[in-house]
């Protein structure tokens, strides 16, 4: 009997709904973080009815510096951002409870300087969108809404072309 609760437990914690509530068509919650030279980043700006810039969505990746899947996406991602930002779509990163030297090091170890960086120094956004582990990367749309969901490390350029595409539509 103990095994099967076991198993039910596993089962009910690796499923795609435990690693984040927010699904598909739900409103992305708003924010507003710092990037690394004080300017503040607020999502109401670039989606949602309130938006000031035009654009057709945001890809949103929750990373940390201590995270090997992280470690190996961020280059992919970076390699990206002009061809997404040519379709409309600006990329951020977020880091999670790290400071700005920690990750600035990663950063420049890396070579990953295109998309805007900011800093969830206390974890409350991505508390807010309910990440359970990293990374995790959101779609999200002109109207404010998640279009799509990338758990975990994102299995190359087609992954992420095919899922930025569902920002144009």
């Amino acid at each position: 009997m103990r095994r099967f609760f076991i198993a039910a437990f596993l089962v009910l914690l690796l499923s795609p709904p435990a690693f984040a509530a927010l699904k598909v068509n739900d409103d992305a919650p708003v924010f507003t973080l710092r990037d690394s030279v004080g300017r503040d980043f607020y999502l109401s700006d670039v989606v949602g009815a309130t938006r000031k810039e035009k654009i057709n969505g945001v890809i949103v990746s929750f990373f940390a510096s201590w995270c090997v899947p992280c470690r190996q996406e961020l280059p992919l991602i970076n390699s990206l951002v002009d061809e997404l930002k040519g379709k409309g779509i600006k990329v951020v990163l977020i880091n999670v409870k790290e400071d700005f030297p920690t990750i600035n090091a990663l950063l420049a170890e890396l070579k990953v300087d295109k998309p805007v960086v900011l800093s969830d120094r206390f974890g409350q956004v991505s508390e807010k969108y309910q990440v359970r582990f990293f990374p995790t990367t959101f779609f999200i749309g002109a109207d404010g809404k998640i279009k799509g969901t990338i758990f975990g490390e994102m299995q190359g350029e087609k992954e992420l072309r095919e899922s930025a595409m569902k920002l144009t539509k």
